[in-house]
């Protein structure tokens, strides 16, 4: 009986591999996670550089931390690299490290002259003005415990620079030493602001659960607040004026 088996075993292999060799590949159909040229991409890997040119050979421009958001020029080259634009600069990325995630506020934006619409489910913030995009950056929100609350709110006081203190006491879980900000802008009168954080290395998606970091440390979200890089702190705080609508959406 054992040899029984393994004769017709034989011929049912050589079948399959024969279908293998005579079907065509499946094409892989465009997805939400690939590259789109002219929409925006987020960095998935620890870093990844910008070069000159379409390849390894061509020296390198930065090196963009995970999580950065990057705008697509164009592409692809060389089998893969694409040309990107990151906080004013423009070069060339492998696009296996890269994740489309548009934009979450090119509707809202045509409803408002100025407006500033952040994304948790992308973690992302978009200015825009006039309906067009201003400029694009990652952020971190609330963590679970402490969400960062949607809805449609106003810049209502602008502070630089501002000291944040605990209303918390010592013991709690949620306790944090004290700690200055170069700026912040208030939306709610109950504590809620935007503002840089000194002490967060990396922003984007994922920040705002517990998560491991390139540099080996666990963090979570903020205590509520959106925190930003200090390079589009800065924008945003130049940009835009008391009063400016802020909409906070789930998607």
């Amino acid at each position: 009986m054992q040899f029984m088996r393994t004769k017709f075993r034989v011929p049912l292999l050589v079948l399959f591999l024969l279908a293998t060799l005579v079907t065509p590949p499946l094409e892989r159909t465009a997805d939400a996670w690939d590259v789109v040229v002219g929409s925006y991409s987020r960095v998935g890997v620890n870093s990844l550089r910008m070069r000159t040119g379409p390849s390894y050979n061509h020296s390198i421009v930065m090196t963009m931390p995970k999580g950065a958001v990057v705008r697509v020029v164009a592409g692809k080259y060389n089998g893969g690299w694409y040309k990107v634009s990151y906080r004013g600069k423009t070069g060339y990325s492998i696009g296996e490290y890269l994740t489309n995630v548009g934009l979450a506020g090119r509707t809202i934006a045509k409803s408002y002259y100025g407006v500033i619409v952040v994304s948790l489910a992308r973690q992302q913030l978009e200015a825009y003005q006039g309906g067009s995009l201003v400029f694009v950056s990652a952020i971190t929100t609330g963590q679970p415990a402490l969400a960062t609350p949607t809805g449609t709110y106003k810049i209502v006081t602008k502070l630089s620079p501002y000291k944040f203190v605990s209303p918390w006491p010592p013991g709690s879980p949620y306790y944090y030493e004290s700690a200055w900000t170069k700026y912040a802008m208030r939306f709610r009168w109950d504590g809620f602001y935007i503002h840089d954080a000194p002490w967060r290395p990396y922003y984007g998606y994922g920040t705002n659960v517990r998560h491991l970091d390139p540099d080996g440390v666990y963090r979570t979200g903020s205590h509520g607040c959106i925190n930003m890089p200090m390079w589009s702190m800065t924008r945003l705080y130049n940009w835009a004026p008391t009063g400016t609508v802020l909409r906070i959406v789930s998607y």
